[in-house]
């Protein structure tokens, strides 16, 4: 299998058709398999993911748990993974979707003419509640490879962006199964990204939503900065050769939590312009 796309999703009867739909609608020149783990949702996720199953024309395996992880999903992710097969894996939450038929396409190809790449990732569309937008930061102007460092400064591969190679994979520490840490998708890929470079697509592919209990209004902005802080501590043992980034990451961090504390107006003015 050339690639397996993992879809993780709890509660999300309003959106899931539309995530898996946009994965079943990526034109390909290889076969590819989707797999979705279920946090055993309460609501009509499942029923809408076992009719959609039925009749998809690439193979749909469903992961349905019995019993919430408990783990705000992330023990739920790491099902999916450890259920692929595919040379490469892509990654979408069950409220997001893809908007661009030749996004995996060009994602495979790019991995495929860049050995040297682990990941390869692409810009992305926040939607907000009210219908405003807003891009992703952008590093780079074209398409390019990155080194780590660039992502490690500033978290511009959002996760449902991403397409890795599984033997990347393969070299996640034991802890990050069973890490707390808030940060944990910019974890992921910081961690992947480390075996090799970043491949980038200068290109809009996907569309991700940001509802009144996403992780900023969940957890508080501060909050996260903190938990940031924490997790650049830990990528220290693992990423020796980036401790200036790591450096300049953390000054960049408390930058921002100086400047939230100051003027809470003038950050969500500078962060929206993806000026932070």
């Amino acid at each position: 299998m050339k690639l397996s796309v993992s879809i993780v999703t709890y509660e999300q009867e309003g959106f899931i058709r539309q995530t898996l739909q946009s994965v079943l609608d990526q034109e390909t020149d290889f076969d590819f398999e989707v797999i979705v783990g279920d946090d055993a949702s309460t609501d009509q996720t499942p029923e809408i993911l076992l009719e959609m199953a039925k009749d998809a024309p690439h193979p749909v395996r469903l992961l349905l748990a019995d019993k919430n992880y408990g783990d705000s999903g992330l023990s739920n992710f790491m099902a999916t993974v450890d259920a692929s097969t595919g040379e490469y894996v892509a990654f979408l939450d069950g409220d997001d979707y893809w908007h661009m038929p030749h996004k995996l396409q060009r994602q495979v190809d790019f991995l495929d003419r860049h050995p040297e790449c682990a990941i390869c990732v692409h810009r992305c569309e926040h939607l907000l509640a009210n219908g405003d937008t807003i891009l992703t930061p952008r590093p780079n102007r074209g398409d390019a490879v990155l080194p780590v460092d660039k992502l490690i400064v500033s978290n511009f591969a959002e996760k449902i962006s991403t397409v890795v190679r599984r033997s990347a994979l393969e070299t996640l520490p034991d802890w990050y199964r069973t890490t707390s840490a808030i940060s944990a998708d910019w974890l992921f890929n910081v961690l992947i990204a480390r075996e090799g470079k970043i491949g980038y697509i200068d290109d809009v592919m996907a569309v991700h939503r940001l509802h009144s209990d996403s992780l900023s209004i969940r957890h508080g902005t501060q909050k996260l900065m903190a938990d940031k802080l924490k997790s650049l501590e830990l990528l220290k043992p693992y990423l020796p050769q980036s401790a200036r980034a790591i450096a300049r990451a953390e000054r960049r961090v408390k930058l921002k939590m100086r400047l939230l504390s100051a003027s809470p107006r003038t950050y969500t003015a500078m962060k929206r312009l993806n000026k932070l």
